[in-house]
């Protein structure tokens, strides 16, 4: 199993929060599938740069990983961090546009 610090953005917690709001169980199925993680694989889709997109299962709709959530991540390899930094529901958002997760990113890991 892959031992990984898990970390969360103050964005993504507001993202979390606002979420909730229609979607009760989020907090469980992100817990789920960081519990699932076992390799770096299972960190879903690599988008480049650290940065990961994986399909999460809302169990609030019940239709499965495709109308579910997407969480993107940050991987940082040297320190085995993961940063949970953005989150979205996929019946809400289609995409996320790159500006976005590039302003994420500076706005994060740049200091």
């Amino acid at each position: 199993m892959l031992k990984l610090n898990v970390s969360k953005t103050k964005h993504f917690a507001k993202l979390v929060k606002k979420l909730a709001k229609k979607y009760h169980n989020i907090e469980n199925d992100i817990d789920d599938f960081l519990d699932s993680i076992e390799k770096i694989e299972d960190l879903g889709i690599k988008l480049g740069s650290n940065l990961y997109k994986a399909r999460i299962k809302n169990s609030d709709n019940n239709k499965g990983k495709s109308s579910g959530f997407r969480l993107i991540t940050y991987l940082q390899v040297t320190e085995n961090e993961l940063t949970m930094i953005y989150i979205y529901s996929k019946s809400e958002m289609e995409n996320i546009n790159e500006a976005v997760l590039d302003n994420i990113i500076l706005n994060n890991f740049n200091k």
